[in-house]
């Protein structure tokens, strides 16, 4: 009779350590579903070469949404602005906020809107470049209006120039980067570089 009860308690024993340890599994399986992150470490530059006299003015925006983007935004989103060049410096730079994309952060596309005015007497051109990104759960869109925004495709540098008509001529590019996936699906990426690189001359090449 004591073998029979001493049998029963280690047979719940174990059951219940079993039990206890496929909790603890679950838990930590949640746990790292809530906390995947795809980061992207970025920076603008602006550089103003010879007599060009181009203000710079750069703003962020972005989308609070869980769900994937699979094709451009519809609407702009509300422009916060972050750095300005003024037409008679030459050099300029800023930080963005970080491009996080995190169910903790909840934010499906981060938005930049860069716009220029060229206060001299000849035309001016503004080159546009940034770093191509290796991940096929992002899409980046680029164009000179937010109406005309066209994905370029993965792995693809962003190399663009926006033509400024001599006195008051103006232009503008954005850039978007999304989430292609639900933020909950997202692989983990390691921190990459994206950073944006504004060279204004008067070279048309």
């Amino acid at each position: 009779m004591e073998k029979t009860k001493t049998s029963l308690k280690r047979k719940l024993l174990i059951t219940l350590f079993s039990a206890l340890i496929c909790v603890l599994v679950i838990g930590v399986s949640v746990y790292a579903a809530l906390t995947q992150t795809v980061t992207l470490n970025n920076n603008i530059t602006i550089t103003t070469s010879g007599q060009t006299k181009v203000q710079v003015v750069v703003s962020e925006g972005s989308n609070t949404a869980s769900t994937g983007i699979t094709e451009k935004p519809a609407s702009e989103p509300l422009w916060s602005e972050v750095t300005t060049k003024a037409a008679n410096e030459d050099t300029g730079s800023g930080s963005l906020t970080p491009i996080d994309f995190s169910v903790s952060d909840g934010i499906n596309y981060y938005a930049y809107k860069i716009e220029f005015t060229n206060e001299g007497t000849e035309t001016s051109y503004a080159h546009i470049t940034a770093d191509a990104i290796d991940n096929t759960q992002l899409t980046i869109y680029t164009g000179e209006t937010w109406d005309s925004l066209s994905a370029i495709g993965n792995k693809t540098a962003i190399d663009a120039d926006v033509t400024l008509a001599a006195t008051d001529g103006t232009g503008s590019y954005y850039i978007v980067v999304a989430s292609n996936v639900d933020l909950a699906e997202l692989d983990k990426m390691d921190q990459t570089p994206f950073n944006v690189t504004i060279t204004i001359d008067q070279s048309n090449s």
